[in-house]
């Protein structure tokens, strides 16, 4: 194909979603030689768009062509000429890997689960029946090299031999993204792919994402941060509200998008009476107390020699790379770890000595992480993933009083979503869910929230929102936070604490500077 010939195209189209028509007379062409973004903010339309290029969503009318081959003007089955990496794929991916929530800590039990080398073998990439004639797709010295490379620029040859169950958020999205590339698919479409990445996985990304667009690789970006478009995109669908409201020119379009959306205002301030006062932050109790906490997993260390007071009144920020250890201390903090009960770990002034301790200690602790998020079915309903806060269970198993549906739909009414109550989780955009989980860690009134990157995916309107949602939540329950994150300049307005992770080594340890 030459540049200017049409690559991919939407002609007249209109989605079907449930029983209403969306992005109704929707035109659009990529052309060869163009680099595409696609901007807008959760529950926009973004991923159903996603969906209708690869097939899976029913076209009310109109017609989508391509994306074409480089090569000649065949059009290819949607499935095998994009590939995706989104939230939603390792969603799938993570619950596919373990056989129940947190098995990542139990993953030595289950000789099953596959290698991250596994997982990027050309077999698995390509989905090769063994018991097939089925044509590789490339031979087998030209995969490992395009394999060798992208494992080198994504920084992830230290993952080979861990298994997919084990990793990260982040380290299990690009692990993804060199299973997607490895494909080599016509266009590759990227979600979100800076969600739960550090600062140098987010560097490494960028420059990969570079590379494969100076190659000529047609890359799709989507994203809700206007500021996650790469340097060598040369153009921008804007939509919102499942409609397509501007398309065009990069320069063009985000000047658009900033002249009519704005910029978001920070959360105001929350009033701070019933706070605990200075005086009293520190002659509270301690919470949580670890000592010489050490965490290893097939001879690799996780944490090292970890120490840390959690008192109640204080309410902590935990920074650290990818792979730093800050889900791993988080788990032992919360019980889910196997190896918090061989740790000089006390819960509310007790030690574990045995299980009903960290049963007990459980009760009083609420807890919110992307990993708890992805094993929540999304046919479940709004109320019922509230009220199973009450019982620390994914899904609700037991009955509630009608004290306790009381209160849960007291803490929907306080997030906005009250009318949500019956609706089946799924429905729900990112942000309201993030709120609903939000309501299903503090529905028991916990003393000590934890919040694993509760951020994650989410635009500028709902990040604000959770913030100030959480800033209210720590006033009104008086509980101690813990609030796991890589974004810096994103922390609720309550936080007093910084712990500094790196390499499972606490680096700093102390109050937060606010600048």
């Amino acid at each position: 194909m030459k540049d200017g010939e049409e690559f991919l195209a939407l002609d007249q189209v209109a989605l079907r979603l449930n029983e209403t028509v969306v992005f109704d007379n929707t035109n659009w062409t990529w052309r060869r030689g163009e680099q595409w973004a696609l901007l807008g903010s959760n529950g926009s339309g973004k991923s159903l768009l996603i969906e209708a290029l690869l097939g899976r969503v029913p076209l009310a009318r109109g017609e989508i062509r391509g994306p074409r081959s480089f090569s000649d003007s065949l059009e290819l089955n949607p499935e095998d000429a994009t590939a995706v990496v989104s939230p939603e794929v390792q969603r799938e991916l993570a619950v596919a890997e373990s056989a129940f929530y947190q098995s990542r800590w139990h993953s030595s039990f289950d000789e099953s689960q596959r290698m991250v080398a596994q997982l990027l073998a050309q077999d698995s990439v390509e989905n090769i029946n063994p018991f097939e004639v089925h044509p590789r797709r490339h031979n087998r010295k030209e995969f490992l090299r395009g394999r060798r490379k992208l494992v080198r620029w994504l920084g992830i040859e230290h993952l080979l031999r861990r298994k997919v169950a084990c990793l990260s958020n982040g380290e299990l999205r690009k692990t993804l993204l060199v299973h997607a590339a490895l494909r080599g698919p016509r266009l590759l479409v990227l979600d979100d792919p800076y969600a739960g990445l550090d600062g140098e996985s987010r560097g490494r990304l960028r420059d990969v994402v570079r590379r494969l667009m100076k190659s000529g690789w047609p890359v799709l970006m989507v994203t809700h941060r206007p500021e996650e478009i790469p340097e060598l995109t040369t153009h921008v669908i804007l939509v919102d509200q499942h409609r397509v409201v501007k398309q065009g020119r990069k320069h063009e379009v985000l000047r658009y998008a900033t002249a009519c959306f704005g910029a978001v205002s920070a959360p105001a301030s929350p009033a701070r009476h019933g706070v605990l006062s200075d005086r009293k932050k520190r002659a509270a109790a301690p919470l949580i107390v670890l000592r010489r906490v050490t965490v290893t997993a097939r001879r690799t260390g996780i944490l090292s020699n970890v120490n840390w007071t959690i008192c109640r009144g204080q309410n902590w920020a935990v920074f650290g790379p990818n792979g730093a250890g800050k889900t791993t201390l988080l788990n032992l903090i919360q019980g889910d770890h196997p190896q918090a009960h061989a740790q000089e770990i006390s819960w509310f002034g007790k030690r574990a000595d045995s299980p009903s301790t960290i049963w007990q200690a459980r009760r009083r602790i609420g807890w919110m992480s992307p990993e708890l998020h992805a094993h929540y079915s999304p046919e479940w309903p709004v109320l019922d993933v509230v009220c199973s806060g009450y019982f620390n269970s994914i899904g609700l198993f037991e009955s509630c009083s009608k004290r306790q549906q009381t209160a849960a739909r007291q803490w929907l009414r306080d997030f906005g979503l009250a009318t949500q109550e019956q609706l089946p989780f799924g429905s729900l955009s990112m942000g309201q869910q993030r709120l609903v989980l939000l309501a299903r860690a503090v529905v028991k009134q916990p003393l000590l929230l934890l919040l694993d990157e509760p951020l994650q995916s989410l635009d500028a309107v709902h990040r604000h929102g959770l913030l100030a949602a959480v800033d209210r939540v720590v006033e009104q329950t008086g509980a101690a936070l813990v609030f796991a994150t890589h974004l810096r300049k994103e922390l609720p307005r309550c936080i007093t604490h910084v712990l500094k992770l790196k390499a499972g080594r606490v680096v700093f340890r102390g109050n937060h500077r606010r600048n």
